[in-house]
């Protein structure tokens, strides 16, 4: 609403547009107005999610350490939250959360699918269900951790792989359009230069 309204003021203020121009500014700047919200907050979204999946497996694996060092899913989720927080803000904020909700009462595995709507990430996902499934039957949990960060790992290296064997096809559009106008400037130059040379003397 603020588009149009910002629109149709400054129409008034420079006079001299017909009705329907200003109309159609007017619903330009609304469709703008309707899109670039969303648009704006899905890249912040997207943004915050990548800030989230590049630190989560350094969560893991602090979370590992804690499980093996004798600290229940709990204590280990508040010093891997405390200890995140001083390199990762985001990450140690939503793991703050969590511990806020545990601290209120709320289930743990209520608490952990809770991180899972607000961040939207896969891979917490699919560590809140492996986690859930382990408490569930009564496994360790740190077998069941180090078996995801590795899991995680070699997701990882594939997805490295993946992109790495998509850059030879989205390296080729950038070369044509750079590199070979010069190249057939240099190696066909000279030959257009005495083509030029010959009519000119005919």
């Amino acid at each position: 609403l603020l588009l149009p309204a910002i629109t149709f003021v400054l129409c008034m203020v420079f006079s001299g547009l017909a009705g329907n121009m200003i109309m159609i500014l007017m619903a330009t700047a609304a469709v703008f107005g309707y899109i670039l919200p969303s648009f704006i907050l899905d890249k912040q979204v997207k943004k915050r999610q990548r800030i989230i999946r590049n630190s989560f497996p350094d969560a893991i694996d602090q979370l590992i350490v804690c499980t093996e060092a004798g600290l229940g899913i709990d204590s280990g989720l508040q010093r891997v939250a405390k200890d995140t927080a001083l390199s990762n803000e985001i990450m140690g904020y939503e793991l703050g959360l969590v511990n806020a909700e545990l601290r209120a009462g709320v289930d743990r595995e209520k608490a952990l699918k809770n991180l899972v709507t607000r961040t939207g990430v896969e891979e917490i996902r699919g560590l809140v269900s492996a986690l859930s499934q382990s408490m569930r039957f009564g496994t360790s949990i740190s077998d069941t951790l180090r078996l995801y960060a590795e899991d995680l790992r070699d997701r990882r290296m594939q997805k490295a792989e993946e992109e790495a064997a998509k850059l030879a096809v989205k390296m080729l559009f950038p070369l044509g359009l750079c590199f070979f106008p010069g190249l057939f400037i240099v190696i066909l130059g000279p030959a257009f230069i005495q083509i030029n040379k010959v009519l000119i003397q005919q």
